[in-house]
């Protein structure tokens, strides 16, 4: 049940040699995640590094004790103590007497919600808070953890104003306060687990949704991680599975296409389309390859080379006209003679200045009449950059209209006219419309080629000219496709879409082999997947099938191991049952309510019981209602079954419950009874417990007369000792309990002092079984009674027993009183 889920599918996966590599890559990758199903997929090294699946080991969570005040039908606080360990505590009162309100505070404190309210009207959320006393209004639940003295306790808190959501909570425990019970790692195992059970929850259990009881059994099982990694696979395949469906879809339609095509290779392609099993894609690529049988045909390839011209737009070459003429506005304006005698200018002044700055100021070398002076150098460097900025601006502009030029140039050189090898239009043997739009084209090419060689004109000619030879080349293409559409069968474009679809179809066998990968994946997942999930609920089918035994007891309806079935949205719980041997498959629908209640204890038990659940503690309110004397018993031994190793705690008004456990003598069961007074007040009182059960029940016996005392002796006797070692182990209980000691290490201990009478009371007196010696010398303090009480406790149960019967009993409740 523990075992991590990615070990476990690894181990089955190693021992099944029938899974291939490829296969089992899959599997594993999806159990890791989506990042490494998509490397799986695409071929490279996968991290397999999966998510935890498991739990971490906690320390065993026992009830310590719940208060209540201002809540439901507490008024002022009261706080209901349970003993923290393995054991059967009933609640019991009349209905309305205010036990349900501890049962309710209990779940709502460590959930935030009740069960209870679920599916009624809003008046049960609004009536949550005490009429006589609702303020203060809280409720706080103590834990005890295995090995840690102090108590965890989990508060709410409601203001005067406040509406049931708006509760305070507050979560302590020995390392202090907490935002919540995720931190203690409580929150997970209280929905994994629940530990609470109302009256209501009991029919829906058995007669509910199944999908909500499918999911909470099968969260418990802790195949969580199988189903994420099922629905990665499902979603890599999805792709796959469209791709393949359209490129199958496309197949027939192309085929149905290429029908109505009056073409000799139309015909060839669609017979190889519709042969069966996969396309021959290497044929109907050669169909494609085939040469035109219109090839030759110089009209034919004349009217194609027209139907695919472009030429530039018109709006384009009116903007590079535009872009000429601002060009040559632009060297205009820097005068590029000016600009060249700038630049000589400039460089005479360059020179000078270095001539300056290495001789220093004194007459000017050139005409000898200036000097160059300080003053004269400022303005000769301010000169010299104005006459660098204009030579540089005059050489961009100029720059600028040359690349326009150009590009002016090969426009209209490079314009596409279809004409023959001699340069001339090839209209010959032509028919008039195409001789007609080729000599229109070829005219206004010419024209616009008689190019002008100043650029201002060029600019001009391009706006003037330009229109009417693209108004002749869209002219002359409207008519070349004209004809070819004449002349068209329909294959070119039906060759378009085959040669696309053979561009899928290509990659078709890849995503087959995924797809096929991806399901044989899913298929052995969800095999393996089922069979662990049998075999983990197969413990809580045969621990619910062991309660319905119990609890059937003349009932007519056998029930046999439930077991998980279907998934997704057919997920359901199935219930083998059959009434008087015969399985109609509706047993359900004749079983009585208290049957049906029955079972839904024998499906609840197993869940909050679970072997691996760290909450050791059940809470049920009302499990009678509707149950006949013969399953009161059968429930009175299955709690009584359970407390043996679990904390039971039973809230019940009716009172069959508490006389069945005390009837059958099951063991260490504490009553506690619960009375309402006016006002809401709210009193606890504890009923009776084994220990003085166990002496009633020897004082009753001790007066009976008509039994003759060497039979009655040696029972009184047993029954006192019963009460000592009772009174023994609350003792041991409530001392190693508050100390930290884990419940299993109290429970070996006592099993091993029981052998005997010494040592189980020295155990219980100096926690110290070996201590037997001393038991005596510290009886004796208390008194001869005492002291006599032990003796014959220890002695009398072999052999009769003929002193004073009631003086035993007496001196068994004073020895009782010092051990409590």
């Amino acid at each position: 049940m523990t075992e991590p889920v990615l070990e476990l599918v690894f181990d089955r996966l190693a021992a099944d040699p029938a899974v291939p590599a490829d296969v089992a890559d899959l599997v594993l990758a999806a159990l890791s995640g989506d990042d490494d199903l998509a490397a799986a997929l695409a071929g490279t090294p996968t991290r397999l590094d999966p998510p935890a699946t498991g739990h971490a080991e906690q320390r065993q969570v026992w009830l310590k004790s719940i208060t209540v005040a201002g809540f439901r039908g507490v008024g002022p606080q009261r706080t209901l103590d349970i003993h923290p360990g393995p054991g059967l505590t009933l609640v019991v009162g009349r209905n309305g007497s205010g036990k349900s309100s501890f049962a309710e505070a209990v779940e709502l404190a460590l959930t935030g919600d009740s069960a209870r309210w679920a599916e009624k009207t809003s008046v049960w959320r609004t009536g949550w808070r005490n009429l006589h006393t609702p303020d203060p209004c809280r409720i706080s639940v103590a834990l005890h953890v295995d090995g840690v003295p102090t108590p965890t306790v989990i508060t709410r808190a409601w203001r005067s104003d406040a509406d049931l959501a708006d509760a305070e909570v507050t979560v302590t425990s020995a390392a202090g306060r907490h935002a919540g019970l995720a931190e203690l790692g409580l929150d997970r195992p209280l929905e994994l687990y629940r530990p609470f059970l109302t009256a209501a929850e009991l029919g829906r259990l058995a007669a509910g949704t199944q999908s909500q009881l499918f999911d909470a059994l099968f969260a418990i099982v802790g195949l969580d991680a199988v189903t994420d990694a099922d629905r990665r696979l499902l979603r890599a395949a999805g792709p796959h599975e469209a791709s393949i469906k359209e490129v199958r879809g496309q197949r027939a339609t192309l085929a149905a296409t290429l029908d109505g095509v009056a073409d000799e290779r139309a015909a060839r392609a669609a017979v190889l389309l519709r042969r069966r099993g996969p396309a021959d894609l290497p044929a109907l690529t050669a169909i494609l390859d085939e040469p035109d049988e219109d090839g030759a045909d110089e009209a034919v390839r004349r009217c194609r080379q027209l139907a695919e011209l472009r030429v530039p737009r018109v709006d384009e070459v009116a903007r590079l006209a535009r872009e000429l003429r601002d060009a040559v506005a632009d060297v205009v304006r820097h005068d590029g003679g000016r600009s060249r005698a700038a630049l000589r200018g400039a460089e005479l002044l360059r020179l000078a200045l270095e001539h300056h700055a290495d001789a220093g100021d004194g007459p000017c070398p050139v005409c000898r009449s200036g000097a160059l002076h300080g003053g004269w150098r400022v303005e000769a460097e301010a000169t010299v950059t104005a006459l660098q900025r204009r030579s540089l601006a005059a050489q961009a502009a100029s720059t600028r209209l040359t690349a326009l030029l150009r590009q002016a140039h090969h426009l209209i050189d490079d314009l596409p006219l279809p004409v023959a090898e001699d340069r001339r239009p090839a209209a010959e043997g032509s028919a008039d419309g195409e001789a007609t739009a080729l000599r229109a084209l070829t005219e206004a090419v010419t024209e616009l080629r008689r190019v002008p060689g100043d650029p201002v004109e060029l600019a001009d000619h391009l706006q003037a000219r330009y229109p009417a030879l693209v108004a002749a080349a869209d002219a002359a293409r409207a008519y070349a496709a004209g004809v070819l559409r004449e002349r068209d069968t329909g294959w070119r474009a039906a060759a378009g879409q085959l040669r696309a679809w053979l561009g899928a179809a290509g990659a078709l066998a890849a995503a087959e082999a995924t797809l096929a990968r991806l399901k044989a994946a899913r298929a052995w997942l969800k095999d393996t997947g089922a069979a662990v999930r049998d075999e983990r609920i197969r413990p809580f089918a045969a621990h619910s099938q062991r309660i319905w035994q119990r609890l059937r007891q003349e009932s007519n309806v056998e029930l046999g191991a439930m077991t998980l079935a279907g998934s997704n949205t057919r997920r359901r719980v199935v219930f083998p049952v059959s009434v008087d041997g015969a399985d109609n498959g509706a047993a359900l629908g004749v079983m009585s309510q208290g049957e049906l209640q029955a079972l839904g204890l024998a499906v609840f038990l197993p869940r909050g019981c679970a072997a691996q659940s760290p909450l050791r503690f059940v809470v049920i309110d009302d499990p009678v209602q509707s149950m006949d004397p013969s399953k009161v018993d059968g429930l009175a031994r299955v709690l009584a079954e359970l407390a043996e190793d679990r904390q039971v705690v039973v809230f019940t008004h009716d009172g069959r419950l508490p006389d069945a456990v005390g009837r059958l003598d099951l063991g260490n069961a504490r009553i506690v009874e619960v009375r309402r007074a006016e006002r809401s007040v709210v009193t606890l009182r504890a009923g009776a417990d084994p220990v003085s059960r166990h002496l009633d029940d020897a004082w009753a016996l001790a007066r009976a007369d008509d039994v003759p005392a060497e039979v009655r002796g040696p029972v009184v006797a047993e029954l006192c000792r019963t009460a000592v070692e009772a009174a023994c182990h609350q003792r041991i209980w409530r001392s190693r309990v508050p100390a930290g000691m884990p419940h299993d290490a109290i429970e070996s201990a006592i099993v091993a002092a029981s052998r005997r009478l010494t040592t189980i009371v020295a155990l219980a007196v100096f926690d110290d079984a070996d201590r037997g010696g001393d038991v005596l010398g510290w009886l004796g303090r208390h008194g001869a009674a005492v002291v006599g009480a032990y003796r014959a406790c220890r002695e009398g149960v072999h052999g009769a027993y003929l002193t004073d019967l009631p003086g035993l009993v007496t001196d068994a409740r004073a020895l009782v009183k010092v051990l409590a």
